[in-house]
């Protein structure tokens, strides 16, 4: 397609102009670039000139502050456990103390306790003497019977050897069966490949 004078004057023109902004839009890029780099080290150096000296200055006034903070904690924590071990636990024990004394001497005082006590001895004397004595007459009746047969438990192990034989068998089978779409002949191994092209 051919264009005319005109067009393409107004072409070249439309080029021209096209050039001339690139160049304008590079400049300005340039001076934005440059601008920025400057901005970022004068917030640098205005950075290491004045915030970072005010917040380590503010570091150093609080730190001892921190230190003692810190320092009295522990001696509070200290004093606490000084405390209870001074204190407290002795207490603890002489109550528990306390107690298992009275409650001994009760039991020994009290006449009825001390007759529970030997009742529930004897009871318990007499049980163990029966659970003994129907021990020996069980294992006697055992003695006695004999099993007689394979039971339950010779059953499913005959069943077992019988399914692990049975899928050992099956196993071999499918191993060394002939099928022949399982097998790839030597000689297809062997024959030139051929190759196929399709006519469009």
């Amino acid at each position: 397609m051919a264009l005319s004078r005109k067009n393409k004057r107004k072409l070249e023109r439309l080029r021209r102009d096209a050039d001339r902004l690139w160049g304008d839009q590079q400049e300005v890029l340039a001076k934005a670039r440059d601008l920025g780099s400057r901005g970022v080290e004068s917030a640098r150096d205005y950075a290491d000139a004045e915030v970072l000296p005010a917040i380590r200055k503010n570091v150093e006034n609080v730190r001892p502050a921190f230190e003692r903070g810190v320092e009295s904690g522990r001696s509070a924590l200290h004093k606490a456990e000084s405390a209870l071990q001074r204190n407290v636990l002795p207490a603890i024990a002489q109550a528990g103390g306390n107690v298992t004394g009275a409650v001994r001497e009760f039991v020994d005082s009290n006449k009825t306790v001390q007759q529970v006590q030997s009742r529930g001895e004897s009871i318990a004397k007499e049980a163990v003497k029966r659970v003994e004595e129907l021990q020996k007459q069980i294992a006697k009746e055992q003695k006695k019977q004999k099993k007689s047969g394979i039971g339950v438990g010779g059953w499913f192990a005959i069943g077992a050897g019988v399914a692990a034989l049975a899928a050992i068998g099956y196993a071999l089978w499918q191993t060394f069966r002939a099928d022949d779409d399982l097998w790839i002949a030597d000689e297809e191994l062997d024959a030139p490949v051929e190759t196929v092209t399709r006519n469009n």
